[in-house]
């Protein structure tokens, strides 16, 4: 289903209940650069990297990862859904974490897209750009760990 940005969150409160905050993520890899090449360069270079990686993070933690995704947040879990960002596509939902498991959440200001990282209890992290209401998905996160945010 075709999702904009601000609209995130209400659209996938019907299939994750409680939903609070949600935005786009992706990985970025080497070959990133390669999506300046248009829809080509992204769907046959760049993509198929950040899937690789994209594999690699989610064999390492556990947590349902793709090249691009939907995070989001209910009160009890981390919902992540497969995505097209380029299209603002919101695809199936590959899975949640419990929240238990999400030690930090923290992001970077940036242009469009903002360096994003999950922080797992178990010393794992998750390193992604995340695009939309990037503040709100952090500060989210921080007043379900009963932290001020920052």
């Amino acid at each position: 289903m075709h999702v904009a940005d601000k609209d995130l969150t209400t659209s996938l409160a019907e299939q994750a209940d409680g939903l609070t905050a949600a935005v786009y993520a992706r990985f970025e890899t080497a070959l990133s650069p390669s999506r300046w090449l248009g829809p080509l360069g992204n769907y046959l270079i760049a993509r198929p990297a950040a899937r690789a990686a994209a594999l690699n993070v989610q064999e390492r933690t556990d947590v349902p990862l793709d090249a691009a995704v939907v995070l989001g947040l209910t009160d009890a879990e981390l919902h992540v859904w497969a995505a097209d960002p380029m299209l603002s596509h919101v695809n199936d939902h590959l899975g949640s974490v419990p929240l238990e498991r999400v030690a930090g959440v923290s992001a970077e200001v940036g242009k469009s897209w903002w360096p994003l990282k999950l922080e797992l209890t178990d010393g794992e992290s998750v390193e992604m750009s995340a695009r939309g209401d990037v503040r709100a998905f952090v500060a989210a996160f921080e007043q379900r760990a009963g932290r001020p945010a920052v």
